[in-house]
């Protein structure tokens, strides 16, 4: 009997799980459907709209002005992504090899050198690798507001004073 109301409690959390899990899979499937359902909506509502060719031609011109924009701003973060991720695999096998090399060393002094050498170079490669992540941010944050800047008209809203 006891066995009995051990395997109960022993299933019951597996079947609460399961609903649990079960109820979060449903949710996320009506908010999928949801959200198709929004945007089938907004398309229908934009493409329905009577518009002359003229201002297809207008949203299409400042669609490709937009993506030549964004695209070199992107391009130029890229490469300093791949250049940091260069400079760390170098990095990284610069280390293994003085690890190695500390590992094997059979006197203790030098081999405790080599260890504080490698310690060194690895902090200073986790500072110089945050330093860099620090700067490509920094540099995207920029050229995002100049972007934004560049493609945003501002306009002005003047109320007039009461005399």
């Amino acid at each position: 009997m006891k066995a009995k109301a051990q395997s109960q409690t022993k299933e019951k959390p597996m079947a609460d799980i399961a609903d649990k899990a079960l109820k979060g899979y449903e949710q996320a499937i009506r908010t999928g459907l949801k959200l198709q359902e929004e945007a089938t909506r907004w398309w229908t509502n934009t493409l329905n709209q009577t518009a002359s060719p003229q201002d297809w031609q207008k949203r299409f011109t400042n669609a490709t002005a937009l993506a030549n924009g964004v695209v070199p701003i992107a391009q130029r973060r890229m490469e300093e992504v791949l250049e940091l991720m260069e400079k760390n695999s170098r990095t990284g096998a610069d280390l293994l090899k003085k690890a190695a090399d500390a590992a094997q060393t059979p006197v203790i002094a030098d081999s405790q050198a080599k260890w504080m050498d490698f310690w060194a170079a690895s902090v200073s490669a986790a500072r110089s690798n945050a330093e860099a992540v620090t700067e490509i941010n920094s540099r995207a944050m920029d050229a995002w507001i100049d972007f934004i800047r560049k493609n945003t008209e501002v306009t002005e809203v003047r109320i007039p004073k009461a005399a």
